[in-house]
């Protein structure tokens, strides 16, 4: 594709996305919210994956970044703007000092963590009166500008609109930057990348603590959207759905990806709600058809029926799955 064609097109889809709620009903604008929040979330999962550092801890910094801003306007009677960065930085602070410590001793220490440090938050929060027990926090009041009040689905997504953007902006800088070539170095080959002195556990743990910065900031968000926070709604699932989005959408996409991964994947349960208890069934089948017959994702089909060849994040995915050793999977 072109570049004039790529810019026509991003125009494009930047007119759609600033229209979609004046097309579309509260319902369908709620799910677009959700969207934008899973999104976040997912293009998270993707950033650290180009560390080869899957994630199955993103519901905890989700939660820490949700219960930040319940917990500060709640208590403290603070602005909703300061408690982003505030909810950030204390997802940056204890992933240090985590990270730290489980990141040099390898791949599947990290994953295990993860999935313990998931459960163990959601059982803080749910345990805790001080954070308002299982039934969640008080209702702390819509974010404001003013006088103006974030209280309608519309000008909710268009404030997501704004957070997804610099999601986006950010890390499209990263990913083109020094750093961004060190960290796609590390992902090929941890061996080669030691090799040319790229200091790798300090790379991997600037890594996550961005992406810990970010999935914080869409905890906020998450919370400014239900003016509520619940445990229930952080659990260990939402984390392997997290993953989902970004395979759904395609792997060698790092930012478009998630974002197509979350649309689908958020669409499908709304839109084939046949019975609650087949649910989840229906999700799953659907997931599970889409990576058997598109293992490439949504947006590697579109690749493939364009002619476009594989990335070289693609095709290291595929040979690291055809060559791997236990030693490499325990790094």
């Amino acid at each position: 594709m072109s570049k004039t064609r790529k810019t026509v097109l991003a125009v494009l889809l930047v007119l759609i996305a600033l229209a979609l709620p004046l097309l579309v009903n509260e319902y369908v604008q709620q799910i677009l919210i959700l969207t934008i929040t899973y999104a976040m979330l997912g293009l998270a999962f993707a950033f650290t994956l180009r560390v080869g550092l899957p994630r199955f801890d993103i519901a905890a910094w989700w939660a820490i970044g949700a219960y930040a801003t319940a917990m500060l306007m709640w208590k403290a009677d603070m602005s909703f703007w300061l408690t982003i960065p505030i909810g950030g930085l204390v997802a940056v602070l204890l992933g240090y000092v985590a990270f730290s410590v489980l990141i040099p001793r390898g791949m599947m220490v990290f994953l295990m963590f993860g999935m313990v440090l998931t459960l163990a938050f959601q059982q803080l929060f749910g345990s805790v009166q001080y954070f308002g027990g299982w039934g969640g926090t008080l209702p702390i009041p819509p974010p404001s500008i003013g006088s103006f009040q974030f209280v309608y689905k519309g000008s909710l997504y268009y404030l997501g609109l704004v957070l997804l953007s610099i999601n986006l902006l950010v890390y499209w800088a990263l990913y083109n930057s020094k750093i961004g070539r060190a960290w796609n170095a590390i992902g090929s080959s941890l061996t080669l990348a030691s090799s040319m002195g790229i200091d790798i556990v300090k790379y991997r743990i600037a890594n996550t603590l961005i992406s810990n910065f970010f999935v914080a900031v869409a905890g906020s968000y998450f919370t400014a959207c239900t003016l509520v926070a619940v445990p229930t709604a952080f659990g260990f699932g939402n984390s392997v759905y997290v993953m989902m989005y970004a395979v759904v959408g395609g792997l060698s996409h790092s930012l478009a990806g998630p974002i197509i991964g979350s649309l689908v994947i958020t669409f499908i349960p709304e839109y084939l709600r046949v019975a609650k208890e087949w649910e989840p069934v229906i999700t799953g089948l659907a997931i599970i058809l889409i990576i058997i017959f598109m293992p490439s994702g949504v947006l590697g089909l579109i690749d493939r029926w364009r002619g476009k060849p594989s990335s070289p994040w693609t095709r290291w995915i595929r040979i690291k799955r055809r060559n791997r050793t236990p030693t490499e999977i325990s790094e």
